[in-house]
Order: structure tokens, then C-alpha cells, then sequence
């Protein structure tokens, strides 16, 4: 047997030997048959480490003395500074799967299959906790910069903070200071901004993600790629959610809607043609600008149906009201669409919102982590039903990461409400 055979062996012969380990830890008694089949397992272990320990030494003594032959027939190992953002994430997901969990496994199969030798050695450093694997922290910016394009609130400017803690408390900025003019001899009057405080605490995000075992079985280059951009997207998809909608109910961070102040919460127009439209993204303008909002990073947030709506608005003379629309800006302000900003509001259930944020003021606190766990035989809900991962053949990915969100500046956000431009 070659090396690579050899490991893929001992790793099987290991995974057995955890099995009836795990059972007896659990408080189940061990058959006469399971003590004798742990002995042998651990002779075979034993052996096949032996084996590979001879094959390596004689492997080293090789190339000590060989002349290195640069080929272009084989494949180089991927060096770590070689591979894409976040990838590394995939190679760890994959390798969790492939081996039911088990990190030393996983270990063996991010060497050899995967060729990372540094993703191997965080794997044989790292035990598990009870809700899963912790992903290494030097590989944690990688998913939150990902993180950025898949999230609409993140893409528009928010900025990250860390909170190593689980808390953060920042001054927030209640209102701004007053000058005043003055004559010649008198007291300056005092003048300084009212502070509050920006406290926010992490709050739990699960992403079940379910990825095809054909993925790790019958490996592509592209398929660490794959695993890693739907976990990011199932992230990045219900972080927005909860960013823009959530009301800090249930354990969830309190989005734009719930943090904007009464008086920036304006209804539409009930009457729609191009003016009106104008004239109410000009009220979410005034809003922000009037309260001095200082305008730095702002941005739209709204649905695709309102995207629809505004490209399609022809003015009288057949002209589109909004060319910069293809630009990706709307009244010279970036613009995101989302389908978390929902068109199906309101007592008719066809109404949708628009949010103007500068995005300068909106902080996400990050706590420093990121949990996965895998299982072949747990069950998810797709489209109101209830999927066996078993019978589809696929794994589901468990994705835990934990924030919160807020705004520096309470006044930094306006919504308009009762929108129900459609195509």
C-alpha cells in the first residue's frame, strides 16, 4: 500500500476505535466482542502507524538525496498564501465531513486530499466542544470579509468592531455641539455635544447549510469554493434579514427598522407618478440631513420590486427618470437590493419599504468566533418541508457566529413606509 492508502486506512481504523470509545463514554456498558474488537482495532492501529512511520522515514531519506525536478505532469500542493479568500474554510468544512466529525480524521484528509498541511495541523491542534468545531481564529477574518459582498448592510459601509467579550459599549452621539457669537468681554457660553451610550451584546446567528456529499466524495478545485460560499451566503442572507427588519426580539440584534426614530418613519405617497417619487426620496433626504446627519457613507436599501419600478419610470416625454439607475446609484447614493426588505407589508399584503442610512454611524460588533458542526443524518426545513439529509445523500453544515448591530447616531436612518411601486 502506497502512503496515501495507508492513512486513509488508519484513519478508518481510528474513526471505529472513537465509535466504541464514544459508546462506553456515553455509560453503555461494553460487550465481551467490543473490548475484543477495541484490542484488535488498536493492534491494527498500531501496525498501519508502524508501516506508515517506516514509508516516511524512507520517503525523507529519498528526497534527501534526489536532485528536485520541477514537472509540469503533477500538481503542486496549494500553498496557503496561494489560495482564495476563505477557501481555507471550505478545505475544513470538507474534511469535517468527510470524516463524520472527527477532527483527527479530518486532519489526515486535509493533508492528503486536500493538500494543506497548515489546515491539517489547526485541525490536530483543535478538539472539539460540544456544539461543534471552532474554526481557528486566524482563519476568522477571512469569513467576515466574505461576508461583506453577500450582505447588503455590510456592502453599503457598516463598520465592523470587535467584541472579544461578547459587549460593547461605545459613546453614541445624542446631539451635536452650539456655537454662538459673542461680544467683547463676555463668557463664552458653554457648548458640547450630548453623549449616550451604544451598548451592544452578541447574539447567536445558525446557518444550517446542507452540502452534497458528491462534493467531498468526487472532488473538484472548485469544490472547496463551493462548500465555502454557501455557508457565507446563508449567513450573509438572514444577517441581513436581522439587520434591517429584526426588532431585538427572540434573541435577535435590533435592525433599521426598529432602531429608526418616529419622526424618520414617513409614509408614501398614495398617489404614485415621478414627482411623488421624487418628492418622497427627498423626505428620507430631509430627514437625515436635517437632523445633521453628516451624510458620509449614505445609501438605499430596498427590493428588487422597487429596483423594477424606478428603472422602468419614463417621464412624459418617454425618457427614463432615473438613467443613473444602471449605475448602481439613486440621487447620487449607492443603492442595494435585497428580498429582506419584503414586498408583502401592509393590510393588502402589497406594500414594501425604502431605507436611506449614512452607514457611516451603523456598527456591527463581531464577537471573535465561529462554530462548525456537521451531521449526515439531521434534518432541515426547505420551502415548509421538513428534508432528511440521509435520504438526499447530503450533509447538513451547521454554521454558528454571534453579533450585534446599532447606530451611533439614532437620527441616522429614515424609512419610508407604504411603498407600493410595482412594474
Amino acid at each position: 500500500m502506497d502512503l496515501k492508502s495507508l492513512l486513509q486506512a488508519r484513519a478508518g481504523v481510528q474513526a471505529k476505535i472513537a465509535g466504541i470509545a464514544a459508546k462506553e463514554a456515553a455509560g453503555t456498558a461494553l460487550s465481551a466482542e467490543e473490548i475484543s474488537e477495541f484490542g484488535a482495532l488498536s493492534a491494527e492501529f498500531e501496525a498501519l502507524t508502524d508501516k506508515i512511520n517506516r514509508l516516511q522515514a524512507s520517503e525523507r531519506m529519498s528526497a534527501a538525496v534526489a536532485t528536485p525536478v520541477q514537472s509540469p505532469l503533477y500538481a503542486q500542493p496549494k500553498a496557503a498564501d496561494k489560495r482564495k479568500p476563505g477557501e481555507s474554510l471550505g478545505i475544513m468544512v470538507r474534511s469535517l465531513i468527510s470524516s463524520k466529525g472527527d477532527v483527527r480524521a479530518a486532519a489526515n484528509f486535509a493533508e492528503t486530499e486536500c493538500q494543506a498541511p497548515d489546515i491539517a495541523a489547526a485541525l490536530n491542534t483543535t478538539t472539539n466542544t460540544a456544539g461543534g468545531f471552532i474554526i481557528p481564529p486566524g482563519y476568522v477574518p477571512e469569513v467576515i470579509e466574505l461576508l461583506r459582498p453577500n450582505s447588503v448592510i455590510r456592502s453599503l459601509g457598516a463598520r465592523t468592531m470587535p467584541m472579544p467579550a461578547g459587549t460593547l459599549s461605545m459613546a453614541k452621539i445624542a446631539s451635536g455641539s452650539n456655537a454662538s457669537y459673542v461680544g467683547e468681554g463676555v463668557d463664552i457660553p458653554k457648548s458640547e455635544p450630548t453623549f449616550g451610550n451604544l451598548n451592544l451584546s452578541k447574539k447567536k446567528l445558525v446557518a444550517m447549510v446542507p452540502v452534497s456529499n458528491d462534493l467531498v466524495r468526487f472532488s473538484s478545485p472548485s469544490a472547496n469554493e463551493i462548500v465555502r460560499d454557501d455557508i457565507v451566503q446563508g449567513l450573509g442572507t438572514r444577517e441581513d434579514q436581522a439587520f434591517i427588519r429584526d426588532d431585538g426580539t427572540g434573541n435577535t440584534p435590533k435592525g433599521l427598522r426598529a432602531l429608526a426614530i418616529a419622526a424618520n418613519v414617513i409614509p408614501a405617497n398614495a398617489v404614485i407618478n415621478a414627482q411623488n417619487v421624487k418628492n418622497d426620496a427627498g423626505k428620507l433626504e430631509l430627514a437625515l440631513m436635517g437632523k445633521n446627519v453628516k451624510m458620509i457613507k449614505p445609501g438605499w436599501v430596498f427590493s428588487p420590486r422597487t429596483l423594477v419600478f424606478l428603472t422602468n419610470l419614463l417621464d412624459g416625454n418617454g425618457n427614463h427618470v432615473f438613467p443613473e439607475i444602471a449605475t448602481g446609484n439613486w440621487r447620487g447614493k449607492p443603492y442595494k437590493t435585497t428580498t429582506s426588505v419584503p414586498d408583502n407589508l401592509g393590510d393588502n399584503g402589497d406594500e414594501s419599504e425604502i431605507y436611506l442610512t449614512d452607514f457611516n454611524d451603523a456598527i456591527i460588533g463581531e464577537a471573535t468566533g465561529l462554530i462548525i458542526d456537521v451531521s449526515g443524518e439531521a434534518s432541515y426545513v426547505e420551502n415548509g418541508t421538513l428534508v432528511s439529509a440521509f435520504s438526499r445523500d447530503q450533509t447538513v453544515v451547521r454554521a454558528i457566529t454571534e453579533h450585534d448591530f446599532g447606530l451611533r447616531h439614532d437620527p441616522s436612518t429614515a424609512v419610508l413606509t407604504g411603498v407600493k411601486w410595482k412594474p
